[in-house]
This record gives C-alpha cells, sequence and structure tokens, in this order.
C-alpha cells in the first residue's frame, strides 16, 4: 500500500493577526482611548470652557450691556484655538507614553512599524474631533435657547477649522513625543499656546504651525488672538487666511507623518 501523502493547506491571506491593517491599527487605538486620561479630557474640556467663561461673559462691561452670547461666543473660540496646541500635545504626549511596553513588544512583530504611528495619529485626530463635536453641540444648544440660531454656522465653523488647522500641531507632537519623550511634548504645547495668543494676528503667523488654530478662529471670532474685539472693517477679518491656513495644516501632517513613519521604521528596538 502506498502512504497518501496529504498536502498543506495554504495559509489564508488578509488575516494574519501578526499583520492588521491600517484600519485594524485605528480601531484598536480608539479601543484604547475609550478609558482613561483621552476620555475625560474629550469630555470635560468643552464643559470647561462653555461653563466657566459664560459666568465671565455674563459679568463682563459688554455682557451687562446685554450682549452676553455674542461675548461668550467669542471667548469660548478664542480660547478653544488658544489650547489647541496644548490639547494635541496632551493626546500625542499621554497615549505615546502609556503604549510605551506595549509599543516594545509589537515592534518586534514582522509588519511595518509606521502602521502604528499613522494609526495613532488617525486615533487621536477622532478623539479630539469628537470634542470638537461636543463643543459644537453645546454652543450650537445655547445658541437655540439663546434665540440665536443664525450663529450656528459661525459656532461649526470656529470650531470644526481650527480642529482642522490643528491636525498639523497633533502630528508635530505626535513625532516629538515620540523622539523626545512625554516632558518635551508638554513644553511643545504650552509654546504653543504662547505663540497663538501672541503671534496668531501678526504678518509671520503662517510661519509657526502651533499658531494656525488660532488664526482661524481670528476672522470668525472678530477678536486679536490677545481676545480684544477687532474694530470694524478690520484687515483681520478677512476669512482669506482660513483655507490658507488649513492647506498648511495638511501639508505639514502630510511631511511629519512621513518623517515620523521614518523615523519609527528604522528605530533600534
Amino acid at each position: 500500500m502506498s502512504a497518501t501523502r496529504t498536502e498543506p493547506r495554504p495559509r489564508a491571506r488578509g488575516v494574519s493577526r501578526d499583520d492588521p491593517s491600517l484600519f485594524t491599527v485605528v480601531g484598536t487605538e480608539l479601543a484604547r482611548q475609550r478609558g482613561g486620561f483621552s476620555l475625560w479630557f474629550t469630555l470635560l474640556l468643552p464643559a470647561a470652557l462653555v461653563l466657566p467663561l459664560g459666568v465671565i461673559a455674563a459679568f463682563s462691561p459688554e455682557g451687562q450691556n446685554g450682549d452676553v452670547w455674542k461675548i461668550w461666543l467669542n471667548v469660548v473660540l478664542m480660547f478653544w484655538g488658544i489650547l489647541a496646541p496644548m490639547a494635541a500635545a496632551l493626546y500625542a504626549a499621554v497615549s505615546v507614553r502609556q503604549d510605551d511596553d506595549a509599543r516594545r513588544l509589537l515592534y518586534s512583530y514582522a509588519f511595518p512599524r509606521h502602521r502604528l504611528f499613522l494609526g495613532k495619529f488617525v486615533a487621536l485626530a477622532l478623539v479630539w474631533l469628537g470634542s470638537a463635536l461636543i463643543l459644537t453641540a453645546l454652543l450650537s444648544a445655547l445658541a437655540v435657547a439663546l434665540g440665536q440660531v443664525g450663529d450656528i454656522g459661525t459656532v461649526a465653523a470656529g470650531v470644526l477649522l481650527s480642529w482642522l488647522a490643528g491636525l498639523g500641531s497633533l502630528a508635530l507632537c505626535l513625532l516629538v513625543a515620540h523622539m523626545w519623550g512625554f516632558a518635551t511634548t508638554i513644553c511643545v504645547g504650552v509654546a504653543g499656546m504662547m505663540f497663538g495668543a501672541l503671534l496668531a494676528d501678526k504678518s509671520v503667523w503662517w510661519a509657526i504651525p502651533l499658531a494656525w488654530p488660532m488664526r482661524v478662529v481670528v476672522p470668525l471670532a472678530e477678536v486679536f488672538a490677545s481676545g480684544v474685539p477687532l474694530p470694524p472693517e478690520h484687515p483681520l477679518m478677512d476669512t482669506g487666511v482660513i483655507p490658507i491656513a488649513i492647506a498648511l495644516s495638511a501639508a505639514l501632517s502630510v511631511v511629519l507623518l512621513a518623517i515620523g513613519s521614518r523615523y519609527v521604521n528604522r528605530k533600534e528596538l
């Protein structure tokens, strides 16, 4: 009798757990962000902006004259733009620090490491978008309650376009977190807040990525970067800078993500 030879079954392609797709990496990162700092920061940041600043607006001289909503909206948008670099730094620094041990293990698997880097960026951007949508919902609800439905478009534009202009800051902070760690990333966020408050309304804004979120807010909230209201017909009210800031942010994100991908691919364990 001749022995029957059993041919080994070919391994199905695309189902290996050791070679996750970018979609899988993003989903895993989002699942990891559902607890801990990222969740609480995402939920509390909008409330921390809307509630205290509403009290300040109510007791301001303009608020005492009956213009509470306008001051409230402008101040919230201003702080959203100024805090954007710090938010990006916190998201990136905390997430990278929490994943130190797991990342060392994952880097030992035979798939491109840059997939983890890109997946983390996409996941953090989506989490940050969640915070932006919560803030948009809160301000829109207030606009409806105060009879200012016409300002909902300004609310959405001021919050969401500033988020888009901040993606370059997120890519920068994520790269810094991987290369130099937590403390340096937080320093970048603090510097970004200062740049936003001091230089977002200056002619050099285009050269300072961390000031781009606040530069988008300036014409929409009609305030200087310091929070002082713009006089009528001021050149800073020109909204033509908004697509420029968003395009610069997109371009910078691509460049920094490419640099970060090369860095993590070549990094020694």
